[in-house]
């Protein structure tokens, strides 16, 4: 007799995530913030050196915009380190790569009538690496302190997307990496006023998915931040930012999935110390909106910090922190 509540369990357990197993939505909180894609192109021959890590924790269900409690008490725990670097080819053209490192850790818990039961599902590796060309169509001056920029490159397959706990494949929401390349187009835009300490600037970015080897594909996704800076004295400024993420449905051998894809905004606020050429920033990710395909768990919070180190090679001098 003891065996029969070992099978209902096991049978509760695949079924209750038989629904996430090609999920997108869950552990994939989409992009990472990554600081050089929410800053312009670097100065000419110098070189921006970042590490970052940010902790993501998702608790919150979602059924379109409505807030609900998930059905298998689900939860996860997603976090990024990431390796940026960022070098001035030339006076208009820059080019930046990210590598990242990822953990995922997902709980679900099977209700039955004698006892409950968690499961913890996860994995952590590389993850893909992102590499955007830069180039500056308006560069700012004194009488104008408006800079434009524009740029393309893609995240590649360079994380492992088939790793398995027990003998099971992990869903991709799970795996470090994602099994495809993908294209990304990028536009910068920041308007200065230096006599009030003040900047605004908007990022975008678009991917363009495209389909593993196991006829998964992520669906397209834009990500729009615009936001303001403001200088506080001569090391420390304040930030502001929205951050919005407009993402399509996943396919899965040409299958539109359920719960993945919607529309997520969040507030970005944000510290930074600067020192001659490194700066240590701190920020955070809360959501205001969202409005999901599906039923999905979605971020609660998020907590970063990064630390960046400018070395310029443009003369023989000390290093010199670029110019923003």
């Amino acid at each position: 007799m003891k065996f029969l509540p070992l099978c209902f369990l096991s049978t509760a357990y695949i079924l209750a995530t038989s629904g996430m197993a090609f999920a997108q939505g869950c552990c994939t909180v989409g992009a990472s913030s990554v600081g050089g894609l929410q800053s312009g192109v670097l100065k000419y021959r110098t070189l921006n050196v970042g590490v970052n890590y940010q902790f993501n924790s998702l608790t919150r269900a979602y059924e379109e915009r409505h807030r609900i409690e998930h059905p298998q008490r689900a939860k996860a725990m997603v976090s990024y380190f990431n390796l940026q670097a960022e070098y001035g080819l030339e006076p208009r053209l820059s080019v930046f790569i990210s590598l990242v490192f990822t953990d995922k850790t997902r709980e679900t818990t099977v209700r039955s009538l004698r006892f409950d039961e968690t499961f913890t599902l996860g994995a952590s590796g590389i993850g893909d690496v992102v590499t955007v060309i830069k180039y500056q169509l308006v560069s700012p001056s004194i009488l104008s302190p408006f800079a434009l920029a524009v740029g393309g490159g893609a995240s590649l397959p360079t994380g492992s997307f088939t790793k398995e706990q027990g003998t099971s494949r992990l869903a991709i929401d799970l795996q470090p990496g994602t099994g495809a390349a993908a294209l990304l187009g990028w536009v910068f835009a920041m308007h200065g006023f230096p006599e009030f300490g003040i900047r605004f600037y908007a990022t975008a970015t678009y991917r363009y998915s495209g389909t593993n080897f196991h006829s998964y594909r992520i669906g397209d996704e834009y990500n729009l931040t615009i936001g303001g800076e403001y200088t506080l004295d001569d090391h420390f400024m304040g930030s502001l930012l929205l951050r919005s993420r407009f993402a399509s449905a996943d396919f899965a051998d040409r299958r539109i999935l359920s719960a993945t894809g919607g529309t997520y905004h969040d507030l970005m606020p944000g510290f930074s110390y600067t020192d001659g050429p490194s700066q240590l920033r701190l920020f955070a990710q809360l959501p205001i909106y969202r409005n999901v395909r599906g039923r999905q768990l979605t971020l609660s919070y998020l907590l970063g910090v990064e630390y960046s180190y400018v070395f310029d090679f443009s003369n023989a001098g000390s290093p010199l922190i670029a110019d923003p």
